[in-house]
């Protein structure tokens, strides 16, 4: 269900097979999935379907101020609500700010549970798999922090 803010910003509708984000090209606001559905890729992997009326893209690519690290596509025809000013938007109406804060939480939520089911896996073996435990507990307690992100076409010297 949409919050009653959104009800009063532009609607966009698509076919199905139309992208509405592309991974490494600069947003031009938020996207609000009104109905349809949506898969996101990354690299063109599908990761992810989103169906629920409600939810939000492109939101890590504006609260992060960088290019998207996904694409998302239409599976489905869909409609959106398009905010292209998302600061200004959010600082009217907190509650989209409360949702999406919610949102990312359950992300977080999810991706831990997954990590710490991948550290259980992987724990007690004395080979290179053995070595995930020590990524994924570094990676768990490391203080986020700005790095910029390599393009595909970088190369390590």
């Amino acid at each position: 269900m949409l919050a009653p803010a959104l009800l009063q910003v532009p609607q966009l509708t698509l076919a199905a097979g139309q992208t509405v984000i592309t991974e490494g090209r600069p947003i031009d606001g938020l996207y609000f999935l009104e109905a349809g559905e949506v898969e996101v890729l990354k690299r063109g992997v599908p990761i992810a379907e989103v169906f629920e009326a409600g939810a939000v893209l492109g939101e890590m690519s504006w609260l992060l101020d960088t290019v998207p690290t996904a694409t998302v596509r239409t599976l489905t025809p869909c409609t959106f609500r398009h905010v292209a000013e998302p600061a200004a938007f959010v600082q009217r109406h907190p509650e989209i700010a409360l949702g999406i804060a919610r949102t990312l939480a359950q992300r977080v939520d999810s991706l831990g549970r997954y990590l710490v089911d991948i550290k259980n896996q992987f724990k007690d073996r004395s080979d290179h798999l053995g070595m995930i435990d020590e990524v994924l507990d570094s990676l768990m307690h490391k203080h986020p922090r700005k790095i910029p992100r390599r393009s595909s076409g970088d190369v390590e010297s």
